[in-house]
């Protein structure tokens, strides 16, 4: 039988306190899910009872991008491959893009480019797309170089020679959030950093933050659901990066709300 919405919770990667939250959302309004495992890293979607006019997948990448290479993105995995990426997110919002001065480009080029540049010098470096490919990390230009040449030898097919990845200076951040966000509001937001460490607050939320969300949002905005990160240094707030929501994790947000809220857009939307 096809449900209006069917949820499939990955049970193996969500924490207990979290699904237990969106089960128990799930069952008051009446909307369909089931649990299933995953294999980490594994190329192939569990086995699952049945998809609904509307399907939401939410667990881990591999997950997510299973099955957005089985059903494409929309109804339900709020996921594009060519949207969520740092150049997309460059080419759109700018200045309000915390590393506004990045160079989008493989490991190879950028050691060529800068092998002349000092070896203990900083950057920035995580994947250009939304694919987890590796975490993002501080490396030194020697590090890049080293680390280049490594690729030539590796079988990772997640992380290439050709992988393009976002090498950007370093900037002190006060504070980080996480927000939920659906169209072009904020469904919940929480901090989930301060000055580089795990400092959890629902509570730690500026209105003045939640205005350059909706500004921002009012520029571009990478999907009808999705997940943003914003920081604060000391020329103000800036965004870090963007994320799809099916696999994005919860900190103290109002996840009765936010799933509330998925719900109600996709309902709205098969009408």
């Amino acid at each position: 039988m096809q449900q209006n919405i069917h949820w499939i919770l990955q049970s193996n990667l969500i924490k207990q306190g979290v699904l237990d939250i969106v089960k128990a959302t799930l069952t008051e309004h009446h909307i369909s899910f089931e649990e299933v495992n995953v294999i980490p890293f594994s190329d192939e979607l569990p086995v699952f009872r049945g998809l609904g006019t509307s399907t939401v997948f939410y667990g881990s990448t591999t997950l997510i991008l299973n099955a957005y290479k089985k059903y494409g993105g929309g109804n339900g995995i709020f996921y594009d491959a060519e949207t969520f990426t740092m150049r997309t997110y460059l080419n759109n919002w700018g200045k309000r893009m915390l590393n506004a001065d990045a160079i989008i480009s493989n490991f190879p080029d950028f050691a060529l480019r800068y092998k002349t540049t000092e070896a203990d010098r900083k950057w920035f470096v995580r994947p250009d797309s939304d694919d987890k490919a590796f975490s993002g990390r501080v490396m030194t230009t020697a590090e890049i170089s080293d680390f280049a040449a490594e690729l030539e030898h590796s079988n990772n097919p997640y992380l290439t020679l050709k992988t393009l990845c976002l090498f950007s200076t370093l900037k002190p951040i006060e504070k980080e959030w996480r927000l939920f966000i659906q169209g072009k509001d904020v469904i919940s937001a929480c901090r989930y950093a301060e000055h580089g460490s795990i400092s959890v607050s629902e509570q730690d939320v500026p209105q003045a933050m939640l205005e350059f969300a909706k500004e921002s949002c009012s520029v571009f905005t990478p999907s009808e659901v999705f997940v943003m990160d914003v920081a604060l240094s000391e020329a103000g707030y800036f965004i870090i990066e963007c994320n799809c929501f099916n696999d994005s994790g919860f900190y103290k947000h109002d996840i009765k709300k936010v799933i509330t809220s998925v719900n109600n857009y996709l309902l709205k939307n098969q009408s």
